[in-house]
């Protein structure tokens, strides 16, 4: 019940305020078990190379990660199991990168 009252928030936060990061093309936010889903469409280069989505991946990981595991530290529920989901899709809803902001990503902060 958690994650779906948090994620119900988010969601309705992010119709009223668009992300205007001149890459985000589209976010929803829904409840995945004890997880808020972020789920975001960005603009990704159709000819991207493996050694560049790599690049971003690990760049992204570790920004989502450093501001994200402050956030859910502080949450009631994070002892049981409460978490972060992010997922990344490209224009045609190919998802790029998914992963978990949780006590393990967050163990060494």
């Amino acid at each position: 019940e958690y994650a779906k009252s948090q994620a119900s928030a988010a969601e309705a936060f992010f119709k009223q305020h668009p992300p205007n990061d001149g890459k985000t093309l589209s976010i929803r936010v829904y409840a995945d078990g004890k997880a808020v889903a972020y789920e975001y469409v960005l603009p990704f280069k159709r000819n991207a190379t493996y050694e560049e989505l790599t690049e971003w991946r690990v760049a992204a990981r570790s920004d989502v990660i450093r501001r994200g595991c402050p956030t859910i530290k502080a949450t009631p529920f994070f002892k049981d199991g409460f978490h972060f989901r992010y997922r990344y899709l490209n224009r045609e809803g190919k998802v790029v990168d998914d992963f978990l902001v949780d006590k393990a990503a967050c163990e060494g902060l």
